[in-house]
């Protein structure tokens, strides 16, 4: 469930899963990730490759300033050897087999970077969240639940490639209107599923809630921002990694 306006991923954040190398003139790869993240950092002067699997996707990216678009699978990544300076991925590592991305990331970048796994989800531990939880869920029992794909990143805390792991958290809060409330409410499709007299009714109680719980600069809505970051440790790559700096030469 996402607010009308949408969460803005922290600048200070995005520093941090980086390893500070998120800035202009560093070369930074994303897997899978949505055009807007990519917007972001190639506002930011980078010079990002944005790897997805979709070839519209890719094509969106290859669009965007300072920002190559390449359709291709995170296992099997086209780059050289050690030629960037951080990856990162959000709201999509989960989607990846770990046996196989991970060394690829490794293979990727240069010496002590880092790998960054991040998700954005829904912060449910305050107490108008909660009660707007069960609101929905005497509708729909499944209301705001579900796996947002965290788990996953054990694999990446457990790899022979990455050692040394670092975590951090951010709350994030986002305003959210009455109107764009009842929205987020009655999009959910348990909700759109039920009869008119139940949609009436819960629209009522979303209303009250919302009325009851916003304070005079109105209601916002909390999201919990998790952020892991991996460094590199090439001594566990199969076969060692030799990059030629003069390149190859062709005697004629």
């Amino acid at each position: 469930m996402s607010a009308s306006s949408g969460p803005e991923f922290p600048q200070r954040a995005l520093d941090w899963l980086s390893g500070g190398r998120a800035g202009a003139g560093d070369r930074v790869l994303t897997l899978g990730c949505a055009p807007g993240f990519c917007r972001m950092l190639s506002r930011r002067g980078v010079d990002l490759f944005a790897i997805h699997r979709e070839p519209e996707i890719a094509a969106r990216c290859n669009q965007m300033p300072a920002t190559t678009g390449i359709c291709a699978l995170a296992e099997s990544l086209p780059l050289d050897p050690c030629s960037v300076d951080a990856v990162l991925i959000h709201q999509s590592f989960d989607r990846m087999a770990p046996g196989l991305v991970l060394s690829e990331i490794a293979r990727v970048l240069r010496p002590s970077h880092c790998v960054g796994v991040s998700w954005m989800t829904r912060d449910g531990s305050v107490p108008w969240v909660r009660r707007l939880t069960a609101l929905l869920r005497s509708v729909d029992p499944s209301a705001m639940s579900g796996d947002y794909g965290t788990d996953s990143v054990d694999s990446l805390l457990s790899s022979k490639y990455f050692p040394t792991t670092e975590q951090s958290r951010h709350r994030i809060w986002v305003p959210v209107s009455r109107q764009g409330l009842v929205e987020m409410a009655t999009s959910l499709p348990g909700i759109r599923r039920a009869d008119e007299q139940q949609r009436t009714e819960l629209v009522q109680r979303v209303e009250q809630l919302h009325d009851d719980s916003a304070g005079p600069g109105g209601l916002l809505l909390p999201y919990q921002l998790e952020c892991w970051r991996a460094w590199v440790s090439h001594d566990e790559l199969t076969a060692s990694i030799q990059v030629d700096d003069a390149g190859l030469r062709i005697r004629l």
